[in-house]
């Protein structure tokens, strides 16, 4: 499974809705309110470490996760 199916499905799971995530460019973009954005941001961060994932938004209604080394 690649990265990219690991982290869609996660965010599936955490926010119970399917179809409200993509990646563009490397970027994670997530279509919720910003309840749902912290439970994906605490969820990832415990996933991939502390300092790994930074989160931008809400844009049009999405945020944006980052994912640095």
């Amino acid at each position: 499974m690649g990265f990219e199916t690991v982290v869609l499905n996660t965010v599936e799971k955490v926010l119970q809705k399917d179809n409200t995530a993509s990646f563009t460019c490397g970027t994670l973009f997530v279509a919720c309110d910003e309840k749902e954005a912290r439970k994906v941001f605490h969820k990832l961060s415990k996933q991939y470490g502390l300092g790994k994932v930074q989160v931008n938004g809400p844009i049009q209604g999405e945020y944006a996760y980052d994912f640095v080394a």
